[in-house]
């Protein structure tokens, strides 16, 4: 009877994980478990740590540049999320790393660009799809999200099975049923809000197109060689593509940002 009922909680796990997968692209929960405040004390201990272990800059033209580029958009941020945006603690740092082609924002708005970004993004409006990316990666709470998911999920899965093994093979499925495609969901709607975000700062978002084809140009891809299925990040020409579709409708506040005082 007990190896029939881990049978049924088997199938009816995996069934699970592949219904939730199918819709997942489309049709994700917005669970958190974190409240606004546990993301800003979460992001800025671990801010705290990276800096500690990490090389800085403290002037010089990479710093004005990101500097720079970071207070337009937060203003638009700002003035774009009146909820959200204004209860976070902004703050950028360049760190000294030549090499490394990243930039990200810490839950509660705590970011850091290596400086490697820099000759990539080529330009003022180049950093600014990278940066409004990753910040809105924290307006949309999409950290504390994930951390909440797997959280979520370790648990069903405890609930299930109490075998290594099986645990394994349900972390697997999980991971490319549910944990991806959220991931490139969550990739793309950081796309389309920094386009807003980086329009209504001046920026002009077909940029993006041409970034996007430069990171993919230089093997930054994060989609990497497996392909999309098998990546948190959607790849480059689905990603560019969605950008097109959706410069109709962030260009007019581009515009807008640029004619007015």
């Amino acid at each position: 009877m007990r190896t029939r009922l881990r049978g049924w909680f088997r199938g009816a796990l995996g069934a699970g994980l592949a219904l939730c997968g199918a819709c997942a692209s489309t049709d994700y929960p917005d669970l958190n478990l974190y409240s606004v405040d546990q993301d800003k004390a979460m992001g800025s201990r671990a801010y705290e740590e990276l800096l500690a272990q990490s090389a800085t800059l403290a002037s010089g033209p990479e710093v004005e540049t990101v500097e720079r580029v970071t207070e337009r958009l937060v203003a638009s941020a700002l003035e774009l999320d009146h909820a959200l945006a204004p209860r976070f603690d902004w703050q950028v740092t360049v760190l000294d790393a030549p090499d490394v082609v990243n930039a990200f924002c810490l839950p509660g708005g705590k970011m850091a660009v290596h400086s490697g970004m820099l000759p990539v993004a080529e330009s003022d409006a180049g950093l600014a799809v990278v940066m409004a990316h990753e910040i809105s990666h924290a307006l949309l709470r999409h950290g504390t999200q994930r951390a909440s998911r797997e959280t979520a999920a370790a648990g069903l899965i405890a609930i299930f099975t109490d075998e290594p093994e099986e645990a394994q093979r349900a972390g697997v499925l999980g991971s490319l049923l549910l944990m991806m495609p959220w991931g490139r969901t969550e990739e793309s709607e950081a796309d389309l809000l920094g386009l807003r975000i980086m329009a209504n700062a001046g920026y002009d978002p077909r940029e993006a197109v041409r970034f996007w084809g430069r990171m993919a140009a230089g093997g930054g891809g994060a989609a990497g060689r497996l392909g999309e299925f098998f990546s948190t990040h959607p790849s480059e020409r689905t990603r560019i593509a969605d950008i097109r579709r959706a410069l109709e409708e962030v260009l007019p506040l581009y515009e807008a940002a640029r004619a007015a005082p």
